[in-house]
């Protein structure tokens, strides 16, 4: 049999060789197999991290441990969370997009000089009215019906806004320059990000509303085009937009839309005074463009207002927030067999009366949800080890796990918005690298501070930094035991495999070293590199 098995491996058909009847489904490799339900621990460690981009506590692992129905109240607690909005911003920042280290306009033009904070309160405008909205319980909807935006000091002084004369931080606003209301859709937060042109005539501002709103991609749509349609010649385009089946399958819808974005039109991408206001007297712009009155599949409108009231009324719209929390919660794409499951959701949703955190905290209770492993974002791994040491990775008021410019977002596996668009659902190589460079960093730091302040100790609690393995044994395997739980949710022995092979590497780098903080700092960052700290 043998003999017979590995002609057939190197492709060789034996005349002798005996029919072998199929294996059963469920031992064949194509066979779709459930991946296994998590622990209540590992479900703890998930929900803390999704919903506050922190590990959870002693105290809350301990509750988990004494009862696993207590996470159900978790579930809620973190939902109200001070850190649950930034966990939405965080999350749909990958479907926004906005969250750009360059405008057009900057800190500069204003008379600021932080070029970093401008830049980031610029691209989170659009994110914090969502995450405003998940945090106080307001209706989806708001997102294009709310008469009001979100700015902190640095946008709302430079742009037309009621932004309070003495305030910091981020404060719900309106802008004062007579844009009409229409949530996310009057903001330069978002218009600033999703420029256009006189040729392009603001279609691809209209399929970015289509696709973060409808989950309806224009561009992710097989069309037939028609080779005869000669492209150097701008009114043979204009005429086959009008009457080309293969054109008018998308443009058709596409082209109206667009047609009410003309009062965010800009002549000069860089001017100040032209991008910071809204322009009234352009809204009318359509008719020398493209010749096609704004409308939403058929509907006819006027301004910004009507559009956000008809999205608003189309059922695609909480569709395509469930598919989206979905997704991101699972870190992967919604398959055939989540049909049911998605549908559950989009009921539990409006049942709710359109509100997020019902929403997470449906989706969070899914099987789907509780099974399979995930990989730690660049957004989360920063709050993670914030959390842990104390340790934010900055450069020139730059968060290096944020940016690009001088940080290294995206070879760390998230994205930049423009050239790398879908984040990381595995490790890569240069992901490595940034979370080798990250951990050796924050453990130094949090070492130096433990050491330099032992009474506010963050991590070190069951030994002194200046101990040896032979002056105090048990307290090495003490603080070994609590390393292990606290960065992973996991109990191990005093004298387990996990504790000796730490011991081990401690006195290895010691002798190396010649230094207990040192050995330390080599040991904590290998353990902030582990896989299972990475994945969860």
């Amino acid at each position: 049999m043998g003999v017979v098995l590995l002609l057939l491996a190197c492709g060789v058909e034996s005349e002798d060789a005996p029919s072998v009847p199929d294996p059963p489904l469920e031992t064949r490799a194509d066979a779709v197999v459930a991946p296994a339900q998590l622990s209540a621990g590992k479900v703890l460690q998930r929900l803390s991290l999704d919903l506050r981009g922190v590990r959870p506590s002693i105290a809350e692992i301990e509750a988990v441990e004494a009862d696993p129905a207590a996470l159900d109240g978790l579930i809620d607690a973190y939902l109200h969370d001070v850190r649950f909005g930034g966990r939405v911003r965080d999350l749909f920042s990958t479907i926004y997009l906005t969250r750009s280290d360059y405008f057009y306009v900057g800190a500069v033009d204003y008379g600021q000089t932080d070029e970093a904070a401008f830049a980031r309160a610029v691209g989170d405008e659009p994110l914090r009215i969502l995450s405003t909205i998940a945090e106080t319980d307001l209706p989806y909807t708001e997102i294009v019906t709310g008469q009001w935006s979100m700015a902190d000091e640095n946008i709302g002084r430079a742009w037309p806004t009621d932004y309070p004369d003495e305030a910091t931080g981020w404060q719900k606003v309106r802008y004062t320059d007579e844009r009409p209301a229409a949530g996310i859709l009057s903001t330069n937060g978002l218009w600033w990000r999703y420029m256009t042109n006189g040729s392009n005539a603001n279609r691809g501002r209209a399929n970015a509303i289509s696709r973060i709103l409808l989950c309806e991609d224009y561009l992710g749509k097989p069309i037939e085009f028609d080779r005869s349609v000669n492209l150097l010649d701008q009114g043979a385009i204009n005429d086959a937009l009008k009457t080309n089946a293969g054109c008018l399958a998308c443009h058709s819808t596409l082209d109206p839309l667009a047609s009410y974005l003309w009062g965010f039109y800009y002549f000069n991408y860089d001017s100040r005074d032209d991008t910071t206001y809204y322009h009234p007297e352009r809204e009318t712009y359509w008719q020398g463009y493209t010749e096609v009155e704004p409308g939403y599949y058929g509907e006819p409108g006027y301004d910004l207002t009507d559009l956000g009231g008809q999205i608003a009324a189309d059922p695609r719209l909480p569709q395509c927030l469930v598919k989206q929390s979905f997704e991101l919660l699972l870190q992967r794409e919604a398959a055939l067999a989540d049909t049911q499951a998605l549908s559950d959701l989009r009921e539990t949703f409006l049942t709710n009366e359109l509100q997020v955190r019902p929403l997470f905290a449906a989706v969070v209770s899914t099987d789907a949800y509780r099974s399979g492993r995930k990989l730690l974002s660049p957004d989360q791994l920063g709050t993670v080890l914030f959390d842990l040491t104390g340790f934010r990775y900055t450069y020139a008021g730059y968060d290096m796990l944020q940016t690009d410019t001088y940080g290294l977002r995206t070879l760390a596996g998230g994205v930049d918005g423009v050239y790398s668009t879908r984040p990381a659902d595995r490790p890569t190589a240069t992901s490595a690298l940034v979370n080798e460079r990250v951990a050796q960093a924050a453990a130094s730091a949090v070492v130096t501070s433990d050491l330099a302040t032992p009474e506010a100790a963050r991590l070190f609690t069951a030994v002194s930094l200046t101990a040896t393995p032979q002056s105090d044994p048990a307290g090495f395997a003490a603080q070994l035991q609590g390393l292990h739980l606290r960065f992973f949710g996991d109990r191990v022995a005093a004298d387990g495999p996990e504790v000796q092979a730490n011991l081990t590497l401690w006195q290895e780098l010691y002798a190396a070293e010649g230094s207990a903080p040192r050995a330390w700092s080599g040991v904590l960052s290998t353990l902030l590199r582990d896989p299972a700290f990475l994945l969860y």
